[in-house]
């Protein structure tokens, strides 16, 4: 693998202002109109595209600007982040770190889903790792398709530095990956609201063969911190711990997570 691995999520895009009104109870979000446009041509809000100077800035200060390889999404408002870093780099854009396709429920206000696909909605509290919204994507497929990219990474970059600008269930997706999560851990990633599962617009994931507190390389990307520009956070390292299991451990994680909550 890379020596780093520094993962970019796009700024605010005009899908994320309007589910933040929505959240917020404004009448006035989604418009009627709103649905003629393809999730894939959301643009940037003005606060996006400030975002993504903000933290262009942090990776230039932070020494943390130069890369052997740059990687983006082919979705619009990834590649506008791309260029607003404004970094001395090419880019190669990369289908595969396209957003999460949410299928029918990307194509009409969030009360018709939740009015007419209650049933095909019912596992996505319980097991949204595995859930797949009509015509779309589970998270299981993402990551699936984000093991091909890290595998092109692993065999074409290693011990160089890697840049990656794409989207919010993409970079989960390389965290299930990359830290290799249980399923419970990787259900609790997608629905919990603790910090650590949180993903910012323009937030830093920056995974490292480099341990910290010595410089030295080792074998695998073992390290990673979390930083946030434009809320002015910046992450300490912590150390990645991929879990194994006894025979008795799994039969005890079996049993708890085949219970069917009340």
């Amino acid at each position: 693998m890379p020596f780093d691995l520094v993962l970019v999520r796009h700024g605010e895009s005009e899908g994320n202002r309007e589910k933040k009104q929505f959240e917020a109870g404004n009448p006035e979000s989604y418009a009627d109109n709103f649905f003629l446009k393809h999730d894939s041509q959301y643009l940037l809000t003005t606060l996006g595209e400030n975002q993504a100077k903000k933290t262009g800035n942090w990776l230039i200060k932070n020494k943390l600007s130069e890369f052997d390889r740059a990687y983006v999404s082919n979705i619009v408002r990834a590649q506008q982040t791309a260029g607003y870093l404004d970094l001395d780099i090419d880019w190669f854009e990369h289908y595969d770190l396209r957003e999460r396709d949410g299928g029918l429920f990307y194509t009409f206000h969030p009360d018709h889903r939740d009015q007419h696909y209650q049933e095909e909605q019912k596992h996505w509290n319980t097991q949204p790792f595995l859930f797949r919204p009509p015509q779309g994507e589970s998270m299981a497929d993402v990551t699936t398709r984000i093991k091909g990219v890290l595998d092109t990474i692993a065999r074409e970059c290693s011990g160089k530095k890697v840049i990656i600008v794409c989207h919010g269930h993409v970079i989960r997706a390389f965290r299930i990956a990359i830290e290799r999560m249980p399923i419970e851990k990787a259900n609790n990633l997608l629905i919990g609201d603790q910090d650590w599962a949180q993903v910012p617009n323009c937030s830093i994931f920056h995974y490292s063969r480099i341990d910290p507190n010595n410089g030295k390389p080792e074998k695998y990307l073992n390290w990673l911190r979390i930083i946030s520009p434009s809320q002015d956070l910046d992450g300490e390292w912590n150390k990645i711990i991929r879990p194994r299991f006894s025979n008795e451990e799994l039969l005890k994680r079996a049993l708890n997570n085949s219970i069917v909550p009340d």
